[in-house]
């Protein structure tokens, strides 16, 4: 997809950028400049990201921000959705949760923290709590949801949150 100045991305798990501009920049070693991106973080207005247009794999972190439309159809059909599957062996659960949080999408993300928390149910009924990296990641897919949510939506996080919560009908219990 084409992306013009102006726009606002969510680029990986950096979270939502503006492009500020298509730009030539020169690259050390190579002759001709290479056209590309200039992304401005929102959440960090001193970043700025260059992403070549012509490498596929950095030009596949960035897509269009949802719609209050597409946000509501996955929200109506998260839980109907294939679940994530819980990884027992704890690095390999680490490094898969790791991968899912870089794709940086919301689907991925929504199924993540659902996952989490219905593993954190199941421990609960025998009185054990989640680990800290568990919750930890949690809390970071529930941020740039929230955050992606909020900006699409013209509301803070924290009401982002609250309307996630809403939809999905689960009590607002971060």
């Amino acid at each position: 997809m084409a992306y013009e100045a102006g726009m606002h991305v969510r680029y990986g798990s950096t979270g939502i950028c503006l492009i500020e501009s298509l730009t030539e920049v020169p690259f050390p070693g190579q002759t001709a400049p290479r056209r590309c991106y200039v992304l401005r973080p929102v959440r960090n207005r001193s970043m700025e990201i260059t992403v070549p247009v012509d490498n596929e794999a950095l030009c596949a972190k960035m897509r269009p921000l949802l719609t209050k439309a597409e946000i509501d159809e996955m929200l109506d059909t998260a839980v109907k959705t294939d679940a994530i599957e819980w990884i027992e062996d704890r690095k390999l659960r680490r490094a898969e949760f790791r991968r899912l949080i870089a794709t940086g999408d919301a689907q991925t993300l929504l199924q993540l923290i659902h996952c989490i928390l219905k593993h954190r149910a199941l421990l609960a009924e025998s009185r054990k709590h989640l680990s800290s990296a568990d919750d930890n990641t949690r809390k970071d897919a529930e941020r740039m949801l929230d955050e992606e949510f909020a900006f699409s939506l013209g509301i803070t996080p924290e009401e982002a949150g609250a309307y996630i919560c809403d939809r999905l009908q689960v009590p607002v219990n971060k």
